[in-house]
């Protein structure tokens, strides 16, 4: 059995977020980051199973695995942007998906199937090695859920969210089964017989719309790039960014999605924000004019299709926010930089 590198690594990355020492979890692959971020890097399944359990112990996040599905959210995207290109369908692209993760996780395959007039993605884990870590076992596949959510999120345009997410172990407390269902975006029913995505038939056998991923491409592009440069400053503020541009879809996040995101509540957010002489809303219109000023760079760009990537609900309203940060019009920015 084995395991994908990037994956794991993202699990020790969100590790360090907590508090966690990424070479004290790196010496246990017996890899360097880099080497880990290789596509075809893989890790055996004993290797897989002691940095999850690490990376639990110190994170002391329930709902770790959860967390650091979101956190693949941007390379999500990613991969989604290429499987539309070459899909007509969402289903078709879905079936690509699992294909892709049952390459970078053999003993967690996922299979696509149609039942009582919906979908199902079903999860089915490798006995043994469900066996050999609970921990492991749970924590790794509430990520892969978290990211295939994610996936068919992306693919039908955030517009669509699935039926329900069905899971073989108990039923959790109530508080906790609020932060499953934030994070699958549905209801969460426990002690089933199967670990299971219930997605409506119509929402996966709709048309990929390409245009939209077109646009959608250029956003992950310009937000992984700005996610980079931001890895290399240290601060809380530079950590509630890198945290935004994980989480946009292509809507910039909500104070409470990305306080969730670090595990944090909003309020504790807000105050460090403060003690740093930010706020919030500050920090969304610093990438947004960020994002901005690369996009109006790009001729090929619309201002209304700026504005569709920026999360305004149409062209005026980015006009008149573009001129209150930097007194000119879109029209007129991009007439000076020509």
């Amino acid at each position: 059995m084995s395991f994908n590198g990037r994956f794991l690594l993202n699990m020790a990355h969100q590790a360090t977020k907590q508090g966690g020492d990424l070479d004290q979890i790196l010496t246990i692959t017996g890899k360097s980051a880099d080497e880990l971020h290789e596509e075809t890097c893989v890790v055996d399944d004993m290797t897989y199973n002691k940095v999850v359990e690490l990376t639990v112990e110190i994170s002391e996040d329930n709902f770790f695995g959860l967390h650091s599905g979101e956190n693949l959210n941007l390379a999500a995207a990613g991969i989604i942007v290429q499987l539309a290109q070459t899909s007509e369908t969402v289903k078709q692209a879905i079936e690509l998906c699992c294909q892709y993760a049952n390459l970078g996780c053999s003993a967690l395959p996922l299979t696509l199937i149609e039942a009582n007039k919906q979908y199902k993605v079903i999860l089915t884990p490798n006995e043994l090695w469900k066996n050999q870590s609970t921990v492991s076992f749970q924590h790794t596949t509430e990520g892969v859920i978290a990211f295939t959510i994610k996936e068919f999120s992306s693919l039908t345009r955030m517009r669509q969210n699935p039926i329900a997410v069905h899971l073989t172990w108990p039923k959790a407390k109530d508080k906790d089964i609020a932060e499953y269902e934030r994070v699958f975006g549905c209801p969460v029913h426990f002690s089933q017989d199967e670990i299971a995505i219930v997605l409506k038939k119509e929402h996966v056998e709709e048309k990929v719309i390409t245009a939209n991923y077109n646009l959608l491409s250029v956003l992950i592009s310009h937000a992984t790039e700005k996610s980079a440069s931001l890895t290399k400053t240290l601060g809380f503020v530079s950590l509630v960014k890198q945290s935004m541009l994980k989480l946009i879809k292509p809507e910039f996040p909500t104070i409470d999605q990305v306080a969730s995101h670090l595990n944090i509540s909003a309020r504790t957010l807000q105050r460090k924000l403060k003690d740093e002489g930010n706020t919030y809303k500050e920090l969304i219109d610093e990438l947004k004019l960020d994002f901005a000023i690369s996009y109006l760079n790009q001729p090929e760009l619309h201002i209304s299709e700026i504005a569709y990537l920026l999360s305004y609900a149409d062209a005026s309203a980015f006009n008149r926010s573009f001129k209150r940060w930097t007194g000119k019009t879109p029209g007129e920015y991009r007439l000076n930089y020509e």
